[in-house]
């Protein structure tokens, strides 16, 4: 584990809505709402470090297992010792990814598929900015070596 958090921009506001996870993920990184609420359900595994973020405790009752119980939980409602973030909350009061919520918490197939998918997608952002960047370099230094 890393001591400090990313910085800033790199991951959501927690105490922020919805509007905030569009522009993030949709505007800046060009993911769907589907893969918002798919992305979320990482939220399964671990929990959040008041140093860090200034939230404390885990998203479910076994945060050592990767499955749909974020959604479960998420629509059960707040219960003590498991943290709801104000990002969560919001996917519960937006009316696209509610109905995403409600269906990851119903189907754990469904929402293994979709966050693999939308993993895979997030994890290609960083290699296509790797790539590119690569191929600027390569363009810069022929153009230099042929002047």
């Amino acid at each position: 584990d890393k001591a400090d958090p990313p910085p800033e921009g790199r991951l959501p506001d927690a105490t922020k809505g919805n509007d905030h996870l569009r522009e993030l993920f949709v505007q800046t990184m060009g993911l769907t709402d589907q893969d918002i609420v798919a992305l979320s359900g990482a939220h399964t595994l671990g929990r959040c470090h008041k140093d860090r973020s200034g939230f404390e405790g885990p998203w479910t009752s076994n945060p050592l297992v990767f499955d749909n119980s974020y959604f479960t939980e998420l629509v059960g409602g707040e219960r003590e010792g498991l943290l709801q973030l104000p990002t969560d909350k919001a996917l519960l009061e937006d009316p696209v990814f509610r109905p995403l919520v409600e269906k990851y918490a119903k189907d754990e197939d469904a929402f293994f598929a979709d966050y693999t998918q939308a993993h895979l997608k997030l994890s290609e952002l960083g290699y296509l900015l790797y790539l590119i960047s690569n191929l600027i370099l390569n363009f810069l230094y022929t153009s230099y070596m042929c002047v």
